[in-house]
């Protein structure tokens, strides 16, 4: 079993986001094929709450996390436009509803205290990249 956690970056699949990051190679594709998806897989989810981190910190909203050391964030602000942030977060925010996301299901297997420590961090990402979005 993979590397699995509570925060954004704390899976294989968000650590994988931040290498391609990294690398330059990260594309949105997998966000626009999850937001035309009737069902949001784990690792599709698990990305769009790590991209929502991102855009909080190349918003300025945030200071960069220590996962995000290796990528430059100004330069990725450059790089990111209006229709990445709306796109990064409508498929963030199905991530935290329970109709269509693999992500939510299994927190919420896991059991009340795990679901609510998850829960509480990916939806307090998801409203303030939305706050910011708005703006």
């Amino acid at each position: 079993m993979g590397a699995w956690g509570f925060g954004p970056f704390e899976n294989d699949d968000a650590r994988d986001a931040v290498d391609e990051l990294v690398e330059g190679t990260l594309s949105l594709d997998v966000m626009n094929d999850a937001a035309g998806a009737a069902y949001l897989e784990a690792a599709e989810g698990a990305v769009a709450l790590a991209l929502a981190e991102v855009a909080l910190a190349a918003l300025g909203l945030i200071d960069p996390p220590a996962e995000l050391d290796e990528v430059d964030i100004r330069l990725l602000a450059t790089q990111l436009d209006d229709a990445a942030y709306e796109l990064i977060l409508r498929v963030a925010e199905r991530v935290v509803r329970p109709d269509g996301s693999e992500l939510y299901e299994v927190w919420t297997d896991a059991g009340d205290d795990d679901w609510v420590q998850w829960h509480t961090s990916a939806v307090a990402s998801v409203e303030a990249l939305r706050a910011a979005v708005a703006d």
